[in-house]
C-alpha cells in the first residue's frame, strides 16, 4: 500500500480506488429520431411516417443519413437535457445540433433541436448564466476534397426557456483571416453575469488560422485579436492518439474564465491544442482589443500534456483539462503556480477517454464528450463496440489527493 502511494505522490495521480467516472451514454453508432422516424440504418432520403419511399440511386452528397459519417463533438448540458453536436464533416449528417434526455437509456436517438434546421455545421456549444445557448455556426460543409462555404459563419443565439432562436450575427470578413479561418471556429465562450444579460461578451477561438474573435451583444460588433501567444507549438507536434501520430498544427482551441474580479472583468485562460504551455489575459483587454502586450504565461503542463477544451471550477478554484496526449483528465488550482509537479492527473482511461472532444464544469461537476476521432480520421472505428460517451464526475472526487486540492 505503501508503494502504490508513494507512486501516486510521485507522479500527482489520483489513486482513489473507485473510478470516478460515471457514464451517462455509450454509442456504437449514431442514431436520430426525427419527426417521429428512428433512423438507425443508412438512409438516401428523409422519411415521413406512412408515406411512400421510392428506391433510386443517390450521390453520396446527397444522402440524408450516412450513419458511420456522425461523429458527435460539442455537448452542454440544461437540467435533463444533453444538446449533443454533428458537425458536417462528411455527407450524410441529417442534423448538427441536437439533444437527448437523461434516462435509463444509454444509447438514445439524437433529436434534433427545434429551430435548428437552417444551421449548417456546430462545434461546441455554450449555455449562458441567462439560459441562452450560445455557438458559432461555421457554415461550412467541411467534407475532405469537397469544402464547401454554404453561408457567412456567424454566432447563433437560443433562449432556452422558449427555444427559439434570438440572435443571428454574422461575423464580418474582417473576423476571419481567409477561407481556412471558418473551419477553425469551434468553440465559443461566453462572459456575462445574470444580473446584466444584454452586456455579454463572446470569445471564439480559430485553431485554423490561429487567432480569437470577440462579440459584444450590446455593441452588436465583433473584432478579431492576433497574437503570439494564440499560435502552436511546433515542438509539441506528433503526439499519439490510439496509436496514431496526431500532427494537426491547431492553434488556439480553448478559453476559460474565472469568476468576476471586483470590477466585473475575469481572467481568461486560454492556450493552443498543440502546446503544452498555459497563457491567460484579463478580459478587460480582450473587451477594448489591447492584448498585444498583456496576454501572459502562466506556466507549463509538462510533457504529453497537449489539451483540447478546459473549463473553471469557481469552488476549488481549479481548470480541468482535456489531456487528450494521454487519455486523460488533468487539473490546476489556479492559485498555485503552475508547473508539472502542480498539474493533477485526476482520472485516466485509454478505453474510455479516447480523445475526449468536449470538457464543460457544470455546478460541482466535470463533463466530458469522447469520440476516438483519430481512429476515425486515420483508420476505421470498430462499429461493434462503444466509440462514443458521454461522462460525468464530481469534482471533489477528481481532485482528491491531487496538487489541485488545496492552496500549496
Amino acid at each position: 500500500m505503501f508503494k502504490i502511494t508513494f507512486i501516486c505522490l510521485l507522479f500527482n495521480i489520483n489513486c482513489c480506488l473507485s473510478d470516478p467516472l460515471q457514464e451517462v451514454f455509450a454509442w456504437k453508432q449514431i442514431t436520430y429520431k426525427i419527426d417521429g422516424v428512428v433512423y438507425n440504418k443508412n438512409s438516401d432520403y428523409k422519411k415521413t411516417p406512412g408515406g411512400f419511399h421510392f428506391m433510386e440511386d443517390v450521390e453520396e452528397y446527397e444522402k440524408f443519413f450516412i450513419q458511420y459519417n456522425n461523429i458527435p463533438i460539442g455537448l452542454e448540458v440544461y437540467g435533463k437535457k444533453v444538446f449533443v453536436t454533428v458537425p458536417r464533416r462528411r455527407y450524410g449528417i441529417p442534423s448538427t445540433l441536437n439533444y437527448v434526455e437523461i434516462s435509463s437509456n444509454k444509447s438514445p436517438a439524437l433529436r434534433p433541436f427545434k429551430n435548428s434546421h437552417n444551421l449548417i455545421s456546430v462545434y461546441r456549444p455554450r449555455i449562458d448564466a441567462c439560459d441562452r445557448l450560445w455557438m458559432v455556426d461555421t457554415g461550412l460543409l467541411e467534407i475532405p476534397g469537397n469544402r464547401t462555404q454554404v453561408k457567412q459563419p456567424s454566432i447563433v443565439v437560443y433562449d432556452l426557456k422558449t427555444n427559439t432562436q434570438i440572435i443571428n450575427y454574422d461575423l464580418k470578413k474582417s473576423d476571419l483571416i481567409n477561407e481556412r479561418s471558418s473551419g477553425g471556429l469551434t468553440s465559443i465562450t461566453v462572459d456575462v453575469t445574470e444580473d446584466n444579460c444584454d452586456d455579454a461578451y463572446a470569445y471564439i477561438n480559430d485553431l485554423a488560422t490561429e487567432g480569437m474573435i470577440v462579440f459584444s451583444l450590446k455593441k452588436r460588433d465583433s473584432w478579431r485579436l492576433n497574437h503570439p501567444t494564440f499560435v502552436h507549438d511546433e515542438m509539441s507536434l506528433n503526439f499519439t492518439v490510439a496509436g496514431y501520430v496526431i500532427n494537426w498544427k491547431d492553434g488556439l482551441f480553448s478559453i476559460a474564465l474565472s469568476e468576476p474580479d471586483a470590477n466585473g472583468d475575469r481572467t481568461a485562460y486560454y492556450h493552443p491544442l498543440v502546446s503544452t504551455q498555459e497563457f491567460s489575459v484579463n478580459t478587460k483587454y480582450l473587451k477594448t482589443g489591447s492584448i498585444a502586450e498583456n496576454g501572459r504565461l502562466e506556466g507549463s503542463r509538462g510533457n504529453n500534456s497537449q489539451s483540447g477544451s478546459h473549463d473553471y471550477h469557481p469552488g476549488s478554484k481549479t481548470l480541468f483539462f482535456a489531456n487528450v496526449a494521454q487519455d486523460a483528465i488533468l487539473c490546476w488550482r489556479v492559485d498555485n503556480k503552475m508547473a508539472p509537479e502542480n498539474i493533477g492527473l485526476v482520472v485516466q482511461d485509454h478505453t474510455k477517454l479516447v480523445y475526449i472532444s468536449d470538457l464543460k464544469v457544470i455546478g460541482d461537476e466535470v463533463w466530458v464528450l469522447v469520440n476516438k476521432i483519430p481512429i476515425f480520421v486515420y483508420s476505421t472505428l470498430n462499429v461493434n463496440e462503444d466509440n462514443f460517451f458521454i461522462h460525468r464526475m464530481k469534482v471533489q472526487d477528481l481532485i482528491k489527493n491531487t496538487p489541485c486540492a488545496e492552496k500549496l
